[in-house]
């Protein structure tokens, strides 16, 4: 992402005509990074007109453009350093070259490029998706479905990369696109076209390191097993909403990496040993992707192609016996005694210093997880497609009782959704507290002690803005209802139906109900793994439903327990 140059600024050969260069000192290496700045105004890129700019890395800035034949591109400018001299000119085209064999409808395409340009760009296929770090990051982690169809579209993006005989080398949330047809892999082959090397002689990491596979920390050659680590580390995050190495400095992250150490928490056991043989620190040991391919589509454990052992030697023949008339040669003297040499110097054993602050170095194994343990990484709300069908089938029976519920029985009704509010903003503040203090420390044996201990002031904390958010419901529907009312739209019990929708909407969609929605969807997410418990949740809410239903048919609307008398229980005696 940056250049380094040893208290310096960067030669000018480097920077492009009108690109200016900002300069930031790094204190902990003594470094100083400079950063080339966009120009400020640009409006062509070589023949492509520019739309407007995608975003911004450490390669380059990417802008959407229009070619000449009309079609949308996406248009990378690199910055200079990375193509700097004739040598990594050369070496990039060569790259280049090789990139636009890559083929396939899970990657973006190398469509074009002018390595000589001023500044040097490449021209890529464009696809108009969200970057899954953003998704993630404002809805949540993905739900079961939308899992598996990530890791298929990802594992297909690799066979044409690998294919292609290019390594990606940079695997990560914010390179791959949710696109209307699938995930769409981009950047692939850049680090690997410009040897984008991860870990610098002077210690300092470029990228993200959660993202790192072992080799990559010890400086190897990357391999397509390389890909591998990478495929599974972001699928965690879609999973869980986190890395699989947790947070903290980057130096405690890289040593978990090197350890192997990654923390599986709350991703579902099918998916879980495909991600844990993926994530294995040795490269020979992780699965390819044809492997991962049948085991994401069957279920099954991958399975390891190993090298076959090495041969042992001959066994090597014993001679005869000699018999007793043989002649033997003289045996010679012994060898004069050697003084032995001194043995050479080595230095004192250094003490290893201790382990990083929040940093526990036993290992993590995957634990099962519950419907608590998918913490999201801030406040969101449904996963790319909200459940599979069990969770959504179970929101709209939920909230068709609400609806007859609140025509029924409006206090009841009101009652009722204050329950489900402040159940969801509970469960969402939990799955927070767990994230964050996860994300600080890993994952310890007593999380769920310290999420019980918290729970009285959950509920304390989440009471007040569950009482906004249902006075807010409870006006828009009064506002209908009592508008239907006074202009004698319909029957007589269309009024409190229609109130009834508006409040029960609003109870869902409302302002500040989003932290709720992603508690509930939490709390159904056993429907979307179980069958059998989907089937029994999904009976008593049909037939809770149409009892609603039947009730408010027979008997209209009442305001219990407002109306009570102790007159109505005479029945009871008699």
């Amino acid at each position: 992402m940056f250049v380094i140059a040893k208290h310096a600024a960067a030669p000018q050969a480097w920077r492009s005509p009108g690109v200016a260069s900002e300069c930031l000192v790094a204190a902990r290496v003594g470094y100083r990074l400079c950063v080339d700045a966009r120009p400020a105004e640009l409006t062509h890129i070589g023949p492509y007109r520019v739309v407007r700019q995608l975003g911004e890395g450490g390669m380059g800035v990417v802008y959407l453009a229009t070619a000449p034949d009309g079609r949308s591109v996406a248009v990378k400018t690199l910055r200079p350093w990375l193509v700097g001299g004739t040598d990594g000119r050369r070496r990039f085209e060569r790259e280049v070259a090789t990139l636009v064999r890559v083929r396939g409808a899970r990657v973006a395409e190398v469509l074009d490029a002018d390595i000589a340009a001023e500044p040097p760009y490449i021209v890529t296929r464009f696809v108009d998706g969200t970057p899954l770090s953003a998704w993630v990051s404002e809805h949540g982690p993905l739900a079961a479905a939308d899992l598996r169809i990530l890791a298929r579209g990802l594992l297909e993006a690799l066979e044409s990369v690998h294919a292609a005989g290019v390594v990606h080398r940079d695997i990560k949330p914010g390179n791959v696109l949710l696109a209307a047809g699938g995930p769409v892999l981009i950047d692939f082959g850049i680090a690997h076209a410009t040897d984008d090397t991860r870990l610098t002689a002077t210690g300092l990491i470029s990228g993200t390191p959660g993202y790192f596979a072992p080799e990559t920390v010890l400086g190897r050659d990357p391999t397509p097993a390389t890909d591998v680590h990478a495929w599974a580390a972001t699928l965690t995050y879609a999973a869980t909403g986190r890395a699989p190495y947790g947070g903290g400095p980057d130096l405690a992250v890289v040593d978990r990496i090197r350890r192997g150490e990654h923390d599986l928490t709350g991703v579902e056991p099918w998916l879980a040993s495909v991600l844990d043989a993926a994530l294995h620190p040795d490269p020979a040991r992780r699965p390819g992707v044809p492997a991962l391919m049948h085991a994401i589509g069957t279920g099954e454990p991958p399975t390891v192609t190993t090298p076959p052992p090495a041969a042992e030697p001959p066994t090597v023949a014993v001679p005869p016996a000699l018999d007793d008339t043989a002649r033997f040669a003289p045996v010679p003297p012994p060898p004069l005694p050697v003084t032995p040499a001194p043995p050479p110097y080595v230095p004192p054993t250094q003490v290893q210093p201790p382990p990083l602050p929040g940093y526990d170095r036993r290992p993590r194994p995957s634990r099962k997880p519950s419907p608590l343990a998918v913490p999201p990484p801030r406040p969101g709300g449904e996963s790319l497609a909200a459940g599979s069908w069990r969770s959504r089938l179970a929101i709209g029976l939920g909230g068709l009782l609400l609806v007859f519920l609140i025509a029924a029985e409006p206090y009841a009704g009101g009652t009722v959704a204050l329950a489900v509010l402040l159940t969801g903003r509970i469960v969402w503040r939990v799955q927070r507290r767990l994230f964050e203090r996860r994300e600080a420390r890993g994952a310890q044996r007593n999380d769920g002690v310290v999420a019980a201990l918290a729970a009285p002031w959950d509920i304390v904390a989440a009471a007040l803005p569950c009482l906004a958010q249902l006075l807010v419901a409870a006006l828009g529907a009064l506002v209908v209802g009592g508008a239907l009312d006074l202009l004698d739209v319909g029957g007589a019990r269309t009024p409190s139906i229609a109130a009834a929708v508006v409040g029960t909407w609003l109870v869902w969609r409302g302002p500040g109900t989003v932290r709720s929605r992603h508690g509930i969807r939490s709390m159904l997410a056993p429907l979307d793994r179980s069958r059998e418990v989907a089937w029994v949740v999904l009976g008593a809410l049909f037939v809770a439903a149409c009892g609603a239903v039947l009730v408010f048919d027979s008997f209209g609307g009442g305001w219990w327990p407002s109306n009570f008398s102790v007159d109505d229980l005479s029945w009871w005696g008699s």
